[in-house]
């Protein structure tokens, strides 16, 4: 009771209680107080210095690796790609040797046959009629006959024929071919038209011959050929090459 009393005093009394009566006793803590309400927040302060790298961290799970495995088996071959540039030509490579002799050929010395004959009969050659080229400038082998205007076949093979002769009005020829004696039959036939004018007129035909088949020029009514001085008419025919 003593003690509530003092304590009583010391709080109404002032600095004489203070003074006197609490110097005699230990204090008493007083009533905690309600608490104050909360201060601003404070300044940022500088940046501090950098730290130092920390350890590596682990994955989450983190298994232990195995070895290496074998190699897988190859996949399938991709598409093609697109076509490069040609590459720049590359040097020649060194001859090659020299390989063995080939056969002897076909074309014996003999196997030729060639004429050119001309016409120096004035009047106009028959109707029908193989035309008469008497006079030879050229005949290997005598296989053109002069005196019937007719080529007769001795080396069968291909041939060409042609003719370049002089008219003086309308002109047709037949290119014939036949055996013996005969008509024979009618390869080609050419035609120039004029009238009391010279003109040049030529043809040509290649043909097979077989041996014994012969080749004469035959005028139809229109037979105004000529042959005189300064206006020649020839006939003329070649072997190209020998039926094998």
């Amino acid at each position: 009771m003593q003690t509530m009393w003092v304590m009583l005093i010391c709080l109404v009394g002032g600095e004489f209680a203070t003074a006197t009566l609490c110097k005699t006793h230990s204090p008493i803590p007083g009533i905690p107080g309600s608490p104050g309400q909360p201060g601003r927040n404070g300044r940022d302060g500088d940046t501090g210095p950098k730290g130092d790298r920390g350890p590596p961290g682990q994955k989450e799970h983190e298994v232990d690796i195995g070895e290496k495995g074998d190699p897988g088996a190859p996949g399938n071959p991709g598409k093609f790609g697109p076509k490069g540039p040609p590459g720049s030509r590359g040097l020649p490579g060194p001859m090659g040797p020299r390989g063995p002799q080939g056969d002897t050929g076909d074309y014996k010395t003999n196997v030729k046959s060639a004429f050119s004959a001309a016409r120096t009969i004035s009047y106009y050659p028959r109707r029908e009629q193989p035309v008469r080229f008497d006079r030879i400038i050229t005949n290997e082998k005598g296989h053109y006959e002069n005196r019937y205007g007719r080529f007769t076949c001795q080396v069968p093979g291909i041939y060409y024929f042609t003719y370049h002769v002089t008219s003086r009005g309308n002109l047709c020829l037949s290119v014939k071919k036949g055996r013996g004696g005969s008509k024979g039959e009618k390869v080609v036939t050419f035609c120039d038209y004029v009238q009391n004018s010279y003109q040049a007129t030529t043809g040509g035909v290649v043909l097979e011959v077989a041996a014994g088949e012969s080749v004469w020029l035959e005028p139809t009514e229109k037979n105004s050929l000529i042959g005189i001085e300064g206006s020649d008419s020839i006939f003329s025919g070649f072997l190209i090459f020998p039926k094998a």
